[in-house]
């Protein structure tokens, strides 16, 4: 049982990480679309390109966000479940767990 608990705790670590990596990326992004933005008025630049830009930085955004929620909806639940129906409890993830099933998560995964 020692080595499911390392397991469980290895599994947790990197899906927490994965959803880091998803926020420094957003927030990379948001920088960026700032960036830009103040870039374009400074050098009075033109607006088609500043549209360009904020409609493609807005998508990858976007994209990003979506991938946190289906993280979060799926991801998570799923690695919950498999360590459930393993016998693990809340202690063997280890600090940090994956987050708490909301009654709506289960809904939506049910769905």
């Amino acid at each position: 049982m020692k080595s499911l608990v390392k397991t469980s705790r290895v599994i947790a670590t990197e899906l927490r990480q994965a959803e880091r990596s998803i926020n420094l990326a957003q927030r990379d992004i948001a920088q960026f679309l700032l960036t830009t933005l103040d870039a374009t008025e400074a050098h009075e630049l033109s607006p088609a390109m500043s549209h360009r830009t904020v409609k493609a930085t807005v998508g990858a955004l976007a994209a990003l966000t979506e991938g946190q929620c289906q993280m979060a909806i799926r991801a998570h639940v799923s690695a919950e479940t498999v360590g459930r129906d393993l016998g693990l409890d809340v202690t063997a993830w280890g600090e940090g767990a994956p987050k708490p099933m909301l009654a709506g998560l289960e809904e939506a995964v049910a769905a």
